[in-house]
């Protein structure tokens, strides 16, 4: 049967982690292990795992300090035992429908790709189903995943080569980036600058909406976006995100991110004018047009 290696970052999930951790042991025809980091929590998180380990010995605990989303899953992804024959990120507030792992497994295959994502259905806080995420298959290409990734981690299922790749000492990213862009935008840009991603607009995992989201799918308010832009604006370390990605990416896979001009001109892109100019121009080119004057002007005022 084939091997599975689910893993769950935890932060204060007491209200649906039990619910998610069941969904993901009623996933057929797989030999599922849960390994789940938790993010300090301090609620009854650990308590409510705690006993579900107690009930089946696959699943797995690590408690660490909290060191944010991005980071807690790619140390998670490091820790993981090499020997599994396909992998998978889970968030712990989600619901997985029982043929969610076995339907990615078999695209993977039939495709001859690496890693797989997904579309998701939108539910409340109690399961009620809202919407689908997305309408059509969202835009993944480089430019798109450095302007608003789209590829989500909770989704997303790869194979042992895949996973391999991503753990090689000299590819994983900075702290400080997975601060900025969490692992979910790494994990993209890396599936689109080695081609191995294959796209399922089918769903089969229930993408809990509530008001404790780590990360969700619903917009901020307008309200909440002016805060954010402000914070950047007041905080060095919060801005560039973006281009920084674009460095990291030119420092650890640089045999590939050499075919990509993007990468270079949006790592340098605060140069001058000239540069910007430049950055603007290729998003034109390359994307689907939408938010252009909001791509634009973030590059103008210098918070790509």
């Amino acid at each position: 049967m084939i091997s599975i290696a689910v893993m769950m970052s935890t932060f204060n999930g007491e209200a649906y982690v039990e619910e998610q951790i069941n969904s993901i042991l009623n996933q057929l025809n797989v030999k599922i292990s849960l390994f789940i980091r938790d993010d300090g929590s301090k609620d009854k998180t650990i308590s409510i795992i705690s006993n579900k380990i107690n009930q089946n010995p696959n699943i797995h605990l690590i408690q660490g300090e909290n060191v944010g989303v991005g980071n807690s899953f790619m140390n998670l992804l490091y820790s993981t035992p090499d020997d599994y024959d396909f992998y998978a990120f889970s968030d712990q507030d989600d619901i997985w429908e029982s043929e969610k792992i076995c339907k990615s497994i078999e695209l993977l295959k039939a495709s001859d790709k690496k890693l797989y994502i997904s579309n998701q259905k939108c539910v409340d806080k109690n399961g009620d189903f809202l919407n689908m995420r997305y309408k059509s298959k969202p835009p993944l290409e480089v430019i798109d995943v450095l302007s608003q990734n789209r590829g989500t981690g909770c989704t997303m299922v790869f194979n042992n080569q895949f996973k391999r790749l991503l753990c090689e000492a000299k590819r994983r990213p900075s702290k400080e980036i997975l601060q900025l862009r969490i692992h979910d935008v790494w994990v993209t840009m890396v599936g689109v600058l080695t081609q191995s991603i294959v796209y399922d607009n089918n769903a089969y995992i229930c993408y809990r909406q509530h008001e404790n989201n780590v990360v969700g799918a619903f917009a901020p308010s307008f309200e909440d976006k002016f805060k954010t832009k402000i914070n950047k604006l007041r905080n060095k370390d919060l801005r560039n995100g973006r281009s920084l990605l674009a460095k990291e990416i030119i420092e650890h896979y640089y045999d590939y991110a050499k075919s990509y001009p993007i990468f270079f001109i949006c790592a340098n892109y605060k140069k001058n004018l000239k540069s910007k100019i430049d950055l603007i121009r290729r998003y034109a080119e390359f994307s689907n047009y939408s938010n252009f004057i909001i791509f634009a002007l973030y590059v103008i005022i210098g918070l790509f």
